[in-house]
């Protein structure tokens, strides 16, 4: 894998550029970025001991410390991420505490985030189970704004870990400064998402960034802004995602067999994927904490199809009936609700054609034995409150778009059954609309 970093003296390199009159080194680090160069960043020597003894010509003073030192640092090394929620915040305090770490960029949504951010020590702190928190520190932050005209820094490498929802609209104002040779990693709930960014953010296939897919079981609730307990220690899987031509090509019979229907059993070497891609993919990998894995696509869609067919039964229903997961357990009408449910989706999910190739659908996706994985989640999370029912009581938007939703989205494509899924959505949207009515009546009327 390449770093990306390497590290010279001042006698094997010039020193970093004078700062242009007006502006600061940091506005010069940022132009030099832009201009495609080298970052370099400045290390002092450690100070030499203190000594009180004078100096003289039995003892004479020590000789004169190195040149400092300078980190080249290649713009593609530098990781953005983009949503610092629970599952942002690990990834990032898991990139900043590798031995050697990567630089990292936090995009901000707000100057409110980023206040908190600076009155938290510019630090992500992480709670997990058995040991110590542990701090992270070093990261650059931006405020996400729209584009100004000018010229800006590229983005080699984003990770995107916002709500589904928020995804084409917080991506939007970025998408300037995404390439062809750039890599978007999308980590969420849901499904779809990646094809509605190509759509509505990437229409031309040639200018498009290169997508990789993730999923994770990492289990997290916040602490305060910018700090995180690590409740669930799960894991992430990683799939990279063809491009267009890649899809035809494979289907012209020219080799790249991970993306035929009949799939190869492991993901496409990495030394074959673009640099940026293997690069981000590499240094994940590298991350003990993250416990992540590189898996072939198609085994990565059934693990997302699998999750998505919990989420669909669990979210929903925990919102209609204002539960937790568990109190879902041990109802007759409401298991019933759940084994109806589960039959569209099995339905949909034993029809999709990117999934046509996977061994064992069938048996994977039978209503059946999704209907036990569910049961099985819910009693292991029996005391939590789901997402939806979070977002539904804080007034906010949900994801049933991207679980219920896409559920009826590709049902009705296919030609199948999807009306308690369409209800589903109904209930939520429609519940989420009467908590948003009676905040709203309860704002003071200010003349």
């Amino acid at each position: 894998m390449s770093r990306y970093l390497t590290t010279t003296t001042a006698q094997e390199q010039s020193p970093p550029h004078e700062p242009q009159p007006g502006g600061g080194e940091e506005e010069t680090r940022a132009a030099t970025a832009a201009a495609g160069e080298e970052e370099l960043t400045h290390y002092s020597p450690p100070a030499q001991p203190y000594t009180s003894a004078p100096y003289t010509s039995a003892h004479p003073p020590p000789p004169p410390p190195p040149p400092p030192a300078y980190i080249h640092i290649d713009p593609r090394s530098r990781i953005h991420i983009l949503g610092t929620g629970n599952i942002g915040s690990i990834l990032a305090h898991s990139l900043r505490t590798l031995a050697s770490p990567p630089p990292v960029t936090l995009l901000l949504q707000n100057y409110t985030s980023l206040s908190n951010f600076t009155r938290t020590g510019s630090l992500i702190r992480l709670y997990r189970p058995h040991t110590e928190p542990t701090s992270a520190t070093g990261f650059n932050t931006e405020v996400v704004t729209p584009p100004t005209g000018q010229t800006e820094t590229v983005i080699h490498n984003l990770i995107i870990t916002t709500k589904a929802h928020q995804t084409a609209a917080a991506l939007r104002p970025l998408s300037n400064r995404l390439t062809s040779e750039s890599t978007v990693l999308v980590l969420q709930n849901g499904m779809g998402i990646i094809d509605e960014l190509k759509d509505t953010v990437f229409p031309d296939p040639a200018t498009r960034p290169c997508f990789v897919a993730g999923i994770t079981t990492h289990g997290a609730y916040p602490k305060g802004p910018f700090v995180v307990v690590q409740k669930g220690i799960g894991s992430i899987q990683l799939g990279y995602v063809p491009s267009d031509a890649e899809v035809l090509a494979s289907q012209a019979g020219n080799g790249i067999s991970w993306f035929t229907p009949a799939p190869a059993p492991t993901p496409p070497p990495l030394e074959d994927l673009t640099s940026t891609t293997e690069y981000l993919i590499s240094t994940l990998l590298e991350c003990p904490l993250l416990c992540a894995e590189h898996v072939p696509l198609h085994e990565l869609l059934s693990i997302q199809a699998e999750k998505l067919a919990v989420n669909a039964v669990i979210n929903p229903l925990t919102v209609m009936y204002d539960c937790r997961n568990g109190e879902l357990l041990e109802n007759f009408h409401v298991t019933l609700t759940m084994r109806l449910l589960l039959q569209e989706v099995s339905a949909v999910l034993c029809a999709l054609p990117e999934l046509a190739g996977v061994a064992g659908r069938e048996t994977r996706f039978a209503a059946e034995r999704l209907y036990d994985v569910v049961i099985r989640v819910a009693r292991a999370t029996g005391e939590n409150w789901s997402s939806m029912v979070q977002d539904v009581r804080a007034g906010k938007q949900t994801e049933v778009d991207y679980i219920n939703g896409w559920v009826v989205r590709r049902a009705r494509e296919l030609g199948v059954p999807f009306t308690l899924n369409a209800l589903m959505c109904a209930v939520v949207k429609g519940r989420g609309k009467i908590i948003q009515g009676r905040e709203k009546r309860a704002l003071p009327f200010v003349d």
